[in-house]
Order: C-alpha cells, then sequence, then structure tokens
C-alpha cells in the first residue's frame, strides 16, 4: 500500500492534462489578455498568425489558394465554392462518404483499364502466334514438296498443283487478316 498515494497522484495529473487538452481541441492560441485558448474550432478573424499556437494539420489540397471571386460571389473564403481544375464548382468541404465512394469508383476504373489491356495483351498475343502458324504454311506449301490433307475418315490424301493454289491463296489472305 505504500504506491497508493503515488498511484493516486498520477491519476490526477493525467486527468487534469485530459481535462485541459481535450482530444479533440485542434487550435490553440493566445487571447489579447494572453491566456491560451483551446478549442475544435478556428480562432476568431481578429486574431493574428503570431498568436496561433497550434493549427490542425492542413492537407496539400487544402492549402491551394482560391481563384480569385469574380463579380457578385461573395468574397468570403469560407462562403465561396472552391472551384475545380475544369472549372466545375464543387463543394469545397465533401465528406467522407463521398470521397470514399469517389476512391472506390477510381479503384473501379483502374480495374477495369487493367482487364481490358490484360485482355489486349492476350488478343495481340493470340495473334502473333496465328501469324507464326500461317506464314509457316505458306513456306510450306510454296516450297514445291508434297502437301497432304487429312479427311474426315482421318485418312492423308494428297493435294494436286491447283488444289495447292487455292491453298496459298487461302492462306495468304490468312496473312492478311492474323499479321498486320
Amino acid at each position: 500500500m505504500k504506491f497508493a498515494p503515488l498511484f493516486a497522484l498520477c491519476a490526477l495529473i493525467v486527468a487534469a492534462s485530459l481535462a485541459a487538452f481535450p482530444a479533440h481541441a485542434q487550435w490553440m492560441w493566445k487571447d489579447e489578455a494572453g491566456r491560451l485558448v483551446v478549442s475544435d474550432q478556428p480562432p476568431p478573424t481578429n486574431v493574428p498568425l503570431s498568436r496561433i499556437v497550434k493549427a490542425p494539420r492542413q492537407r496539400a489540397a487544402d492549402l491551394r489558394p482560391m481563384p480569385p471571386a469574380k463579380e457578385g460571389e461573395p468574397k468570403d473564403a469560407a462562403k465561396a465554392d472552391a472551384v475545380k481544375a475544369d472549372g466545375v464548382k464543387a463543394d469545397a468541404s465533401k465528406n467522407l462518404a463521398d470521397r470514399d465512394l469517389e476512391y472506390k469508383q477510381r479503384q473501379k476504373e483502374e480495374a477495369e483499364a487493367t482487364k481490358k489491356a490484360e485482355a489486349e495483351a492476350t488478343k495481340a498475343k493470340a495473334m502473333q502466334e496465328n501469324c507464326t502458324a500461317v506464314r509457316g504454311n505458306l513456306a510450306g506449301l510454296q516450297n514445291g514438296g508434297r502437301a497432304a490433307r487429312v479427311n474426315e475418315k482421318g485418312e492423308k490424301s494428297y493435294i494436286d498443283d491447283a488444289q495447292r493454289q487455292g491453298e496459298i491463296a487461302k492462306t495468304q489472305s490468312q496473312i492478311a487478316q492474323y499479321c498486320k
């Protein structure tokens, strides 16, 4: 029981520090009297930047300067809408659900683009393989050796010169199709 007073003192110090600086407080500044003010709201506009002790972290997008206000628009940055790069007005503070939805949409679009690119690569590879096979067939037909086909019964039958010319023409049209 020697440590009970020490434990109570530590608990009191921790509780006092938590009460003085709540977890949700993000702003700290000194008022006109020099007292430290802690708040979750930004200081009044009459407090100079030199007296602001702590401000919440800001993303790079939040630090981007606002475009100049046009005639008839409010000049107060807090009331003005943010303007995207393409000129479309957007809400300056999107909520978490909207940002999450946009993130998921971008992920879906990237996955679709990747899938499409893979399909195109597979198609190009198949076309290249077909091209190689058809060119080999043409070379075999043009070399003048005996050419044969296998009929429905699985029997080998040799082709004559007229059939060879027809097969060469057919193979050349396949080359035009596959070898682009």
